[in-house]
Formats: structure tokens, C-alpha cells, sequence
């Protein structure tokens, strides 16, 4: 995923420029946003301290942005793609040129579930195949129409149940004409593989964790970065995805 990270950073590059927070030292006295229940919330507070009161955190990437437009943060840390994709579409923000950290996105599952070992075996073939790769980059830099995403309906083994918070561009987005995004179209892929017809559930970040736990949906992939925090308590496949946890902050 080198060349994705690469990619984006390029794309990134035309919004970068510093003003207000600065740098990742800023952060320690700003007022920041973060998206609720992410794995950047507990970086941001480990890297801060837990008892700051200057972070604020949000159920959606969208609500993060208009906080720091209505002055009630000063940065939020967030996913560089997503930032990216953000930052085009609204000029009133913009990335900062230093980012806080690399993670890496797994598929998590509930603690010993064999399904785990399917996945992750699909998961290696469409590494290997290039098709993981291709299906990112296009997302960084074509439109793609959610009709063309192979849900393999009417597959012989059944559903596989995938849980997204589809607020979240370019990795999962819900459209007036259905799912889109590059998790989606991974995960159909993954279905297809596994015989099964891909559903995807909805819901806001911070609720994955407890529909997984309650066996509403088969997995989570939501553009889920790997943390030791999530391993005490869900499984993870290898990573199929870097990215950088960027800085944005108003363009004045």
C-alpha cells in the first residue's frame, strides 16, 4: 500500500499549508476534534493526556469539520484520505504538512470467531492478485458508480454481515443509490470469494464495536485502524491499508 499512501499525499499536497496550529506541538494546547470512538481519539489523548479538556470528540467526520468552522476546535486529527477528500470539496479548511502518525486498517471480528480464518485467506488472495491495490487507487482517483459493486447476491453460503460507518469517503459512503467506497467494493470482493452475498449495516462509529459484540453483523470494516486497545477485545486480520492520521485546520 506504499503507492496508495503515496498517491494520496500527492493529492493531499494542493491543500497543505500552515496557519493557526502549526504542528503536532500545537496540538497539545488547542482545542482539537476527533471522531468518537475512533482509534485516533485515543491516540490524540494518550499523545495530550486523558483528563484534557481541550478534545472534543464528534460522531461524524462531517460534525468534526463544523465544529472547527464554528470556532469550537481549533484542528481535528483525522484520516488523511478522508481529510483529502474533504479539504476538495470545501476550501474553507485545509491539511497541515506535518501528519501526526501511520496505522494501519484491519477487518475485526468478534474474539475467536472462525470466520476470521476465511477472511483472512480471502484477504491474502486479493493482496496477491493486485485486486486490493486497484480497488484503492481507483477510489483516489475516479467517481464509481455503487451499481457496479457485485454484492453476489443469491450466493450459495449465505450473508456476510459487514459493519461501516458510511460517512467515512473514500473508504464506505452511502448514496441515493446505495453503498459505495473502497472498503465496500474490498468486501464484496471478499463475499464473492467466500460464496456469500455481501450486506452492509450502518452505523455511527462508536456503535461497531457493541454490533459486533451482539452479533448483529459478521465484521467490522470501516476503515478500522489495528490498536492493542481493540485486540483485548476483537481480532483483526493482517492490515490491508496504511494511513497517515493528518492535521486539518481552517485555510485563513
Amino acid at each position: 500500500m506504499k503507492k496508495l499512501i503515496a498517491l494520496i499525499l500527492v493529492i493531499a499536497s494542493a491543500s497543505m499549508c500552515m496557519a493557526g496550529v502549526e504542528n503536532i506541538n500545537d496540538l497539545k494546547t488547542a482545542k482539537k476534534g476527533v471522531l468518537k470512538g475512533s482509534a485516533t481519539e485515543g491516540f490524540i489523548r494518550e499523545f495530550i493526556g486523558e483528563e484534557s479538556e481541550n478534545i472534543s470528540a464528534y460522531d461524524t467526520f462531517a460534525d468534526t469539520v463544523k465544529a472547527l468552522k464554528d470556532g469550537k476546535v481549533e484542528a481535528v486529527v483525522m484520516d488523511l484520505a478522508p481529510a483529502t477528500y474533504i479539504a476538495s470539496e470545501d476550501k474553507e479548511i485545509k491539511i497541515l504538512s506535518e501528519s501526526f502518525k501511520t496505522e494501519e486498517y484491519g477487518i475485526a471480528f468478534k474474539k475467536d470467531n472462525p470466520l476470521k480464518a476465511e477472511v483472512e485467506k480471502a484477504l491474502k488472495e486479493l493482496k496477491d492478485e493486485g485486486t486490493i491495490e486497484s480497488i484503492f487507487l481507483k477510489y483516489m482517483t475516479d467517481y464509481v458508480d455503487p451499481s457496479t459493486i457485485d454484492y453476489n447476491l443469491n450466493a450459495k453460503n449465505g450473508y456476510l454481515w459487514v459493519g461501516c460507518d458510511a460517512s467515512f469517503p473514500p473508504y464506505e459512503m452511502k448514496t441515493a443509490y446505495g453503498f459505495v467506497g473502497a472498503d465496500i467494493e474490498m468486501c464484496a470482493a471478499i463475499a464473492k470469494k467466500l460464496d456469500r452475498t455481501l450486506v452492509v449495516a450502518d452505523y455511527a462509529f462508536s456503535m461497531l464495536p457493541a454490533a459486533l459484540n451482539d452479533g448483529r453483523i459478521d465484521m467490522i470494516c470501516s476503515a478500522f485502524i489495528i490498536s492493542e486497545e481493540r485486540k483485548k477485545t476483537m481480532d483483526f486480520t493482517d492490515s490491508y491499508a496504511s494511513e497517515v492520521e493528518a492535521i486539518v485546520v481552517l485555510n485563513k
